[in-house]
């Protein structure tokens, strides 16, 4: 056989130009795959954002319903509450109406009734449960999926087989613990040790005045800013409140120090303290007051002290001398329509929701 022969023979094998064009056509496949997942992907991305967005809103509008709830109700009221079938619809109303603004991928966001929760976030384990008894928190699903509004149609992903993506998000909001004061929110200036929370708390009895040295006595007078805390500065403050002159300055947790006296109160302003227990109490003979609790495990505290959250004390008798006593409960939970959120739960609220997911 001639070598021309076998050159003739062999150049169909050497032939790249079939295996350069499958090549070509893997690569090819491989990158409209890739541009898939980078489009699709990113698409499905900015869509779950979207969603996330519309389920804050839905969450925080959910939960500032409640808190107006709240806001109606005397403090026993609140105590007892469990949520009714009106507040509930309510509720599921606002969240889907606040959603509906949003959108996910051009689609206006539809929640499901079922999609929003009502109960109780544990910070601790950021978990949420739903309850009817004394609830805090909403929590709400939105869906860009078979279940609402429909899943996300892909552009390039159905070469291989994906055809849509199912997208979700969820958001909680919290009545929290109240962080802040208003002017005017103390109306009683005295504050308790957060050592009473180390063995008591809600229904819990407290007696203010005279303290015994244990936890459930654990008090103090505050002449709140003003310096130096005296007997005269305590009866003047107590005087003012009673006639509308003296407001008790704004105040917020783990920022803001009070003053606190340790001497012994005069005849003259346990009159005035008993003058001011009348002036405030209800029909029921209760006065309702929102307290600060200060930080350390003082029992006889004096000079500036940093308050660390607040309290509602139900003060069910004040007796001057001789004799004299200062005695409640610590109510919980209470909800107080000022002052601004976010701090150390002592069983006092704002009804103004955060997100806490």
């Amino acid at each position: 056989m001639s070598i021309t022969v076998v050159k003739r023979l062999r150049q169909p094998l050497d032939n790249s130009r079939g295996a350069t064009a499958v090549m070509v056509a893997l690569s090819l496949t491989v990158l409209l795959a890739m541009a898939a997942a980078a489009i699709d992907v990113g698409h499905a991305l900015v869509a779950r954002n979207e969603l996330q967005n519309a389920a804050d809103a839905a969450a925080l509008a959910g939960a500032r319903t409640l808190g107006v709830a709240y806001e109606g109700m005397t403090p026993a009221a609140m105590a007892a509450y469990t949520l009714t079938g009106g507040d509930h619809a309510a509720i599921v109303a606002d969240a889907q109406a606040a959603a509906v603004l949003n959108q996910a991928a051009a689609v206006n966001v539809t929640v499901n009734a079922a999609d929003v929760g009502i109960g109780l976030w544990d910070s601790a384990t950021r978990t949420f449960a739903v309850t009817a008894n004394q609830p805090r928190a909403v929590n709400v699903v939105t869906h860009r999926d078979g279940s609402a509004n429909g899943p996300i149609s892909t552009f390039l992903a159905g070469v291989v087989g994906m055809t849509s993506v199912n997208v979700s998000a969820v958001a909680t909001a919290e009545l929290t613990a109240l962080g802040s004061t208003p002017p005017g929110a103390l109306d009683l200036p005295l504050a308790i040790s957060q050592l009473f929370f180390s063995q008591y708390g809600c229904g819990d009895s407290i007696m203010l005045y005279p303290s015994n040295g244990t936890p459930q006595s654990c008090a103090g007078f505050t002449t709140f800013n003003q310096s130096p805390s005296n007997d005269i500065a305590m009866r003047n403050i107590i005087n003012g409140m009673i006639n509308g002159t003296y407001q008790a300055p704004p105040t917020t947790a783990g920022q803001t120090q009070l003053n606190f006296t340790n001497g012994t109160l005069s005849n003259p302003t346990w009159t005035a303290l008993v003058n001011l227990f009348n002036a405030k109490k209800d029909a029921s003979g209760v006065w309702d007051a929102l307290v600060p609790v200060y930080q350390g495990n003082s029992c006889h505290p004096s000079g500036a002290i940093p308050i660390v959250g607040y309290a509602n004390i139900a003060i069910t008798n004040v007796h001057g001398q001789p004799g004299a006593t200062i005695v409640g409960n610590v109510s919980c939970p209470l909800f107080q329509s000022g002052g601004v959120g976010g701090g150390p739960a002592f069983g006092v609220f704002t009804t103004v929701p955060g997100l806490v997911q």
